[in-house]
């Protein structure tokens, strides 16, 4: 467990610095349907995950023992017919349920996915806000005498692994009741969400195994990989601190055996959710939706809908140079 938890120094240097800010901690919210993952719990380990908020940066979870699906529906009649599995980020120590998280869950419900947030297990940590954040500082004293490299290859802790497996297995055994096609699974993970996609499609048996994954600004350093693997999309910022510096090696593997997207994006840096102005990154959700129709995941969009504002610049402009040359 040391060494996954080291391979992730970048990350927590994240969790320190929203811990710097603001916390209070609150009531554990209420989710309609929410269910678990591998039956009913202990009430104690329930009990035992910590909420909070951070002004600014939305709500957090950490000391998760217990994992659950998070359900976001859409009605019946609007379904997709596929379904997304939100891995949130937080460094394998906490979940960030904002932008990557919630608002990205109700922005794939309004496109017809039937979406669920993972809360997998996370690593646990000292209670008292104070003492977790010593816990902190001391592990990223240690990482930095240790001088690990930008190109360490983080790893996935077991559990949070088993957890999107299951996650993955459990909605494809239910998908009638999602409205739902079995073979029309994803995950999309943000930061350690990411890693956690991208291990799902390289390690999970075929039951477990997403038919498509979607790394959002998570490290893409190269690993031993199959031979086939489902269609990945991937999204980062060429500044980000941690992923935009670990190379690209994984996209050039993964064309050799599968689809691959990547966008890479000028500005915008990490942990940058769903996107957001003036940043470009803020593209990505519908370049996605692009890409799984490219790939028939989804159906493509009647012309009328097709046809935006943006679009219609792009079909007026020829005519209007044409115009003003025949007029010149």
């Amino acid at each position: 467990m040391k060494e996954l938890i080291t391979a992730l120094i970048i990350m927590i240097i994240f969790t320190a610095s929203a811990f710097a800010q603001e916390v209070k901690y609150i009531e554990a919210p209420k989710f309609d349907g929410e269910f678990y993952l591998y039956g009913e719990p202990d009430k104690a380990d329930v009990e035992f995950e910590q909420w909070y908020e951070i002004e600014g940066r939305g709500q957090f979870v950490r000391n998760v023992k217990v994992p659950t699906l998070i359900p976001y529906l859409p009605q019946p009649e609007n379904s997709n017919g596929a379904a997304i599995i939100i891995a949130p980020g937080g460094a394998f120590l906490h979940h960030t349920f904002g932008s990557g998280g919630y608002e990205a869950a109700e922005w794939f419900r309004s496109q017809g996915f039937a979406a669920f947030i993972l809360k997998y297990r996370v690593e646990e940590t000292p209670r008292g806000e104070e003492d977790y954040q010593a816990y902190i500082a001391e592990k990223m004293a240690g990482y930095r005498a240790g001088g690990l490299s930008w190109n360490y290859a983080p790893a996935t802790p077991d559990y949070a692994f088993e957890d999107v497996n299951a996650a993955v297995k459990l909605i494809r055994e239910r998908a009638q009741e999602f409205h739902i096609k079995p073979g029309k699974i994803g995950i999309v993970g943000f930061s350690a969400g990411a890693l956690m996609a991208v291990y799902n499609a390289e390690s999970a048996p075929d039951e477990c195994k997403a038919d498509f994954i979607a790394s959002i600004y998570g490290q893409l350093v190269m690993r031993e990989m199959p031979d086939k693997l489902p269609p990945m999309f991937a999204a980062m910022s060429s500044d980000d601190e941690l992923s935009g510096q670990s190379g690209f090696e994984i996209i050039q593997a993964w064309q050799k055996r599968g689809i691959v997207e990547l966008h890479l994006y000028g500005q915008g840096g990490h942990n940058f959710g769903m996107g957001h102005e003036p940043f470009t990154n803020y593209l990505w959700p519908t370049e996605f939706m692009a890409w799984l129709r490219m790939l028939g995941i989804i159906n493509a969009q009647s012309p009328s809908k097709r046809l935006s504002c943006s679009n219609l610049v792009y079909l007026i402009s020829p005519l209007v140079i044409n115009l003003a040359g025949w007029c010149m």
